[in-house]
């Protein structure tokens, strides 16, 4: 009878490189080897090994992969391991695993658990080796993510700094602004602005010599008299699209900390992306690299493009393709140029079916600048008018104002106070003087002191309703002055950037006539209302036919 042929397997996980003696490859293979020799003194043996892989999942594990393939090819006819923790930390999968190599004729031997399966069947010790060898793994993981979560609670950052910042190395988890990187950002976002779309914007910083994430981290580590070889090693100088896409649209840069925005659900699992209500956000947590106008300007075009399938900036570009719409059948208006002709647009069906999918609505580009320079200029100027007739209201009422009705309100607030304070010194006062009518007394006394806090609370909520409208009517003002800045610029413009156009439209209709119905963005359209309820009896510009 020929001897058993016999397979070998070794594995150690990464937090365990520091217990060298008890675990390390070298270690378990003496072991299984004193073994063979002691009872298959004639049997061949060949190791399977597993450097560095987590013995929670096996299909990670290329070693054991090779191994399971070959047993049940009936390649081997016994496996053993030092221990069953060497062969699986997860209790279900561990016990099927043997199950179906029980089952394909293989004989697993366990050195340090004393088990011979299936010669000797002893499956309830099994079951509570695998069960005592899942815990240290499910107990870890929960005390890490413990860890990590209070943490993130609390603003703290637990990740490598984003392109354009840096850890201080002096004030552990501090986060400083690298100049050169913060430049690269700003340029990025002034690109994507001007239409260049993320392929264009990493050719271009390739092309000039912009420093990568890694070239920048080997500076600082040489700046700061470190070893930076390693990290030169892995630096690249080309930039990609994706690296591009991770600055653009990460509110980071304007200071915001953003916490918790990936979950896994269990050990090796995938990450899904968390909702943006349930994330940890920190305003103001960091020194911002962009200013927020540019920060939202650049999300607007995002939007706008992800909704319009932008393509980028075209040879011949046309100002309002992707805000240019066929009133009649919806499709998107599409740009044409001619070298005798100007430039114009037709309706996108016609373009593709003919007449049989629309009427051209054939529109020059010239004459959408002059609708929408007309147009812009009648809200302008209602805007105005609506204001100044605000400012009117608000001056013919000033006796009145919301700031008096303030300072009237805290007058009382202080007053009350004042004598809820004196009853209390009152209330004393009786209850010596009277001793023997001491319940009597503080009844009396709480009815009092019970009005008054309610008093006060009524104002209370009369201030900060008051404060509100306050803060509001402020917001609008610093609102609609910024809208008007905006408004007059682009008419002092000779020419109109999709960018520009970006800031205030949201879209054009254009009819069979050519007649235009041009639609101010969302934001832009809902300030608007409110100032047209501050001030009534003027006309609505939102929508306007032109």
């Amino acid at each position: 009878m020929n001897p058993p042929v016999i397979a070998g397997y070794c594995r150690i996980s990464v937090d365990e490189e520091a217990d060298q003696e008890n675990t390390s490859i070298e270690n378990q293979k003496d072991m299984i080897r004193d073994y063979v020799r002691r009872t298959f003194p004639e049997s061949p043996l060949t190791f399977f090994t597993d450097r560095d892989r987590s013995g929670y999942t096996f299909d990670q594990r290329e070693g054991y992969c090779r191994l399971r393939a070959a047993l049940r090819a009936g390649t081997y006819d016994i496996l053993i391991v030092k221990d069953f923790s060497r062969f699986s930390r997860r209790n279900s999968l561990g016990l099927y695993e043997l199950e179906v190599l029980r089952d394909e004729g293989v004989r697993i031997i366990s050195i340090g658990d004393g088990v011979d399966y299936p010669t000797r069947d002893d499956w309830l010790n099994i079951q509570f080796r695998f069960l005592m060898n899942e815990m240290p793994v499910t107990d870890t993981s929960k005390k890490v993510r413990a860890v990590i979560q209070s943490r993130q609670a609390k603003g703290a950052w637990i990740c490598s700094a984003p392109y354009g910042y840096y850890l201080d190395p002096v004030r552990k988890g501090e986060l400083c602004v690298d100049p050169e990187g913060a430049e690269v950002v700003r340029l990025i976002y002034r690109l994507y602005l001007e239409g260049w779309g993320y392929r264009k914007i990493a050719a271009h910083l390739t092309e000039h010599g912009y420093p990568t994430g890694l070239q920048l981290q080997a500076k600082r580590l040489e700046h700061q008299g470190r070893d930076a070889s390693r990290v030169k090693a892995r630096a690249s100088e080309v930039w990609n699209s994706n690296s591009v896409a991770n600055i653009i649209g990460n509110d980071f840069y304007i200071g915001t900390l953003r916490q918790g925005q990936w979950r896994r659900r269990g050990i090796h699992k995938t990450d899904r992306r968390v909702p943006e209500g349930e994330q940890l956000c920190f305003p103001d947590h960091h020194p911002p690299i962009l200013s927020k106008d540019l920060f939202e300007q650049v999300q607007h075009q995002l939007r706008h493009r992800t909704s319009t399938r932008y393509r980028g900036v075209r040879k011949y570009p046309h100002t309002y393709t992707g805000f240019l719409f066929c009133a009649d059948c919806g499709s998107p208006m599409f740009g044409i140029s001619y070298s005798n002709r100007p430039s114009g647009y037709l309706c996108g069906a016609y373009h593709r079916r003919g007449l049989k999918g629309c009427t051209s609505h054939h529109v020059r580009e010239a004459d959408i600048d002059a609708n929408v320079r007309h147009y812009l200029r009648v809200v302008r100027d209602g805007m105005r008018r609506s204001l100044a007739r605000l400012d009117e209201l608000q001056s013919a009422q000033r006796r009145a104002s919301l700031s008096q009705r303030l300072e009237e309100l805290a007058h009382t607030r202080q007053t009350l106070s004042a004598e809820l304070r004196q009853s209390t010194k009152e209330r004393i006062r009786q209850v010596l003087r009277f001793p023997n009518r001491e319940e009597e007394i503080h009844a009396a006394f709480d009815a009092l002191e019970e009005e008054y806090h309610q008093r006060l609370d009524a104002l209370k909520e009369q201030e900060a309703l008051l404060t509100g409208e306050l803060e509001r009517r402020s917001g609008l003002k610093k609102s609609l002055d910024l809208v008007l800045d905006q408004f007059q610029r682009l008419l002092d413009l000779p020419h109109f950037s999709r960018q520009d156009i970006g800031l205030l439209l949201h879209r054009i209709l254009v009819d069979e006539d050519k007649v235009m119905t041009i639609e101010l963005r969302g934001d832009i359209t809902e300030l608007l209302s409110t100032l047209e309820q501050a001030s009534p009896s003027e006309p609505d510009h939102t929508n306007e036919r032109g």
